[in-house]
């Protein structure tokens, strides 16, 4: 019996071995910006400027720009998953789903990098009471605690205060830092 050629096999393997070359050149490529960079002959905005040069002058879509950085972490054994949560984490979670999606994360990192002195960059869980007494919204990062609503916000609701004992047994008993915002008006701008 004659063997059957499995062509989307030999493509993918095709696939596999043009990635990689493509890796190794933007890997030498970004080096060469880094150098630059440590040099001070390169400031973060014009690197990401000569990076799209370089997608554009060698037809690298976003989406595989995307699987190369992805490929070549790997290489240097970070964990990828971890990368996504951080991307996640900072709202960049869509980036593959968007077809505008690297430029908005260009805008997004080049909005951070413009303010870094006055960022810090947090896990913040949200959670909401609406009761018969509130309608807040609980945002909470370790031991800082802001709650927020409309309306005047009931201390003695007992949910609310279930749930800031809940959240103060959760880290230990440590003291929680409450920050009250009442009557918050909020507009589209």
């Amino acid at each position: 019996m004659d063997k059957v050629i499995d062509f989307n096999q030999i493509k993918n393997k095709a696939n596999e071995k043009d990635m990689d070359k493509d890796i190794d050149k933007i890997e030498a490529y970004m080096y060469s910006l880094y150098y630059k960079m440590a040099e001070g002959k390169l400031n973060m905005s014009e690197f990401t400027k000569q990076i799209t040069l370089y997608m554009e002058e060698n037809n690298i879509s976003q989406d595989r720009f995307l699987k190369m950085q992805t490929k070549l972490m790997e290489r240097y054994g970070l964990d990828t998953g971890a990368f996504e949560k951080q991307l996640k984490d900072m709202g960049l979670n869509n980036i593959q789903a968007d077809p505008n999606s690297y430029e908005k994360a260009r805008k997004a990192m080049g909005f951070q990098e413009k303010y870094k002195e006055r960022m810090e960059v947090k896990a913040v869980s949200t959670y909401y009471i609406k009761n018969e007494k509130n309608n807040v919204s609980i945002y909470v990062e370790s031991e800082n605690v802001i709650l927020k609503s409309s309306g005047k916000i009931d201390l003695a609701d007992l949910e609310l205060n279930e749930f800031l004992c809940s959240y103060k047994k959760v880290l230990e008993d440590k003291p929680l830092k409450i920050s009250i915002c009442e009557d918050v008006k909020e507009y589209m701008y």
